[in-house]
This record gives C-alpha cells, structure tokens and sequence, in this order.
C-alpha cells in the first residue's frame, strides 16, 4: 500500500524474508524460510546480516523516481526488534516481516513512480492510498507505476492512470511470453482446424471456462493443489497434440474437451493471480480479474492469428504441419507431465 502525507510518501507491507535472500533466490528446491524453528530461534548477529541482506535485495528491486530522478528512501520493520525477532502469524508458516519504505517528499511538480526491477518474473501489486476507492495496479519485471502527481504548490493527487491497462498487461504476459505450456495448448486446438473462424471461436469458449475457474479460486470459492493442476494442465497438453493424429472433423466432443480443459487452465491461472490479489480486498479484485482475463484471451487471438499467417503460404503442406506439430506438442506435455508428476 503507498499512503503520501506532506511529512512523507510511505509504501507499506509484508515481504517473505526468504524472497530477499540472495542464498535462497533462484532455487526452487529451497523451500521459504519457517519461522519455527529456523527463524524464531535466529540470533540477533543473524537477524542483522538477514536485514542487510534484505534490503540490499529492495535496493535493487525497487527504485522511487520523481521526474526521472532517483530518491533515497529509508527501511523501517513495525513491530519487529532484532533483539525479540518475533514474525507476525500469516499462511503456510511463511517467514513474512511486515516493512514501511519512507521516501522524503521533494518540492515541485512532477510524478513519482516506483519501478520494479526484479529478476524472477514477480509482480508487484501496489494500492495506492487504501482509503481511496483506488484500484490495485499491476507492474511486471522491468515496469513501473505511479504513485501520485504533485504541482508546484506540493500539492499531491492520486495518478491518473487506467488499472484496466495494467491488468490487460499482466494477462498478456502470463501467456506471451511467460506461459509456454498455454501457448502450446492454443496452438494445439489450432491445427486440428487451422482455419481462423471456427478457432476464434473455440479460444473465447476456452477464455470463457478457465475464467469460470479463474474467478471462483481467487474469491476463495474454489481450492485446489497446484501441483495437480500442473500436472493435468500437461496432460492436456499432451492430449491435444495426441487427439489431432487421428481427429477427422472437429465435433462436439472436442469443444467439451477444450471446454473441460479450460477449466483445468483457469485454476493453473488461478494459482498466479490468487497470490497476486491475496493481500487485495475482495471488493477491489473484479476489475483485476476481468483486465487479466481480457488479456489472456487477446494473447491467445494474438497465437492464432500468428499461426494463421504462418501457415498460409504452406497450404500444400498443411496436413505435414498439423502431424508434425502435434507430435512436438504431445512429447512436450508428456514430458511436463511426467517431470511434474516428479515433484511429487
């Protein structure tokens, strides 16, 4: 949350400590810091070299720029004292420590923006002034938001900006160029009928299920394990590419399927969107969820068209490409299959 007064501009909330550690970074095998026992019993020599540590990571994640301008800012923990390192109770025994960032305010008039410059595809959800009926704003790896415009005479508005976009963005991205396994699965469905009507059609019937599932996970209506999620979403990746070796006509049956398959999809989503919005008000994550959805499906017309135009010169081929291609697909979701199967 980002509050501004003439005093100070504040961005306020809870980090895991383990996302700030340079030894626990980039290693998926390392689970997240415990508070029991591992960080309640931590000495305070420890808690100082964790500290540092933590916030040199934040020097480098986050950069407060007004007009362009770095501005130094200040690390405070409330309610936390190195010498009685008691965390606060959250989900999952995750080693969360809530943070204030105070930025001095400058005089003049400009914007200030934060930039997040993280190096693992996170995404930083700001609110911005939470009395406000302010929408939450999205910023992915190497993006930025506003945080408020100020005049000459210092005096602060809340940024005139479009959450809508924002959240637009942040759907695009999870599928172009984050979400491999969904662009597989788009172009999947697409060679079993590489025309361009009747497959615009079976992506919105797509977008339309896994929003089902989408909505219902992050409003806490619906739970289930990512792990299995993961593992069915590549099984219907490799369904896909198998069911086009032998698919004469596209019938009912297949538009269940991609059906049924897209609510599977929606709670694979679910698992990104739902930690993103955790710490959103309920009544504040319509906006984001309808923005990441519309994103979602103009990446996915985005692949079709793409593979429409990229097939066209090949009609003579097409039958070539469609056998190929759905080879490829189906090695690809076997291969996640088994490899998430794994991690069990």
């Amino acid at each position: 949350e980002f509050q501004a007064s003439p005093d100070a501009w504040v961005l306020k909330g809870s980090i895991d400590v383990s996302y700030l550690l340079p030894e626990f970074r980039n290693d998926d095998d390392v689970p997240p810091l415990r508070r029991y026992p591992l960080m309640n019993e931590t000495s305070p020599d420890q808690w100082k070299i964790y500290l540092s540590e933590m916030e040199a990571t934040l020097n480098r994640l986050l950069t407060f720029k007004f007009n362009g301008q770095t501005l130094p800012h200040i690390y405070h923990y409330p309610g936390f004292s190195i010498d009685n390192p008691i965390l606060p109770e959250d989900l999952d025994d995750i080693a969360f420590i809530h943070i204030e960032i105070n930025v001095m305010p400058v005089e003049g008039e400009g914007e200030l923006r934060l930039h997040w410059n993280d190096d693992l595809e996170a995404e930083l959800i700001v609110v911005v002034d939470p009395n406000k009926d302010i929408l939450p704003l999205s910023a992915l790896t190497g993006e930025s938001v506003p945080l408020l415009t100020q005049d000459a005479t210092g005096h602060t508005e809340n940024p005139d900006v479009s959450p809508l976009w924002s959240w637009l963005l942040s759907g695009f991205q999870h599928v172009i160029p984050k979400g491999l396994d969904h662009i597989l699965f788009i172009i999947g469905i697409f060679l079993a009928a590489p025309r361009l009507s009747p497959i615009l059609g079976q992506s919105l019937l797509f977008t339309l299920a896994h929003s089902i599932t989408l909505t219902c996970a992050v409003m806490g209506w619906l739970n289930f394990p990512t792990t299995y999620v993961e593992i069915l979403i590549a099984a219907s990746i490799a369904w896909i590419g198998i069911e086009n070796l032998w698919l004469k006509k596209v019938g009912k049956s297949r538009i269940i399927l991609i059906f049924a398959f897209g609510l599977i999809h929606g709670l694979g989503f679910a698992s990104v969107l739902g930690d993103i919005l955790v710490n959103v008000p309920t009544d504040k994550q319509v906006l984001p969820l309808v923005g990441f959805n519309i994103g979602v499906e103009i990446a996915q017309v985005t692949i079709l068209v793409v593979a429409w135009l990229l097939i066209r010169p090949f009609k003579a081929k097409v039958k070539r490409i469609q056998f190929i291609g759905s080879i490829l697909i189906a090695a690809a979701g076997g291969f996640w299959m088994i490899e998430r199967i794994g991690t069990l």
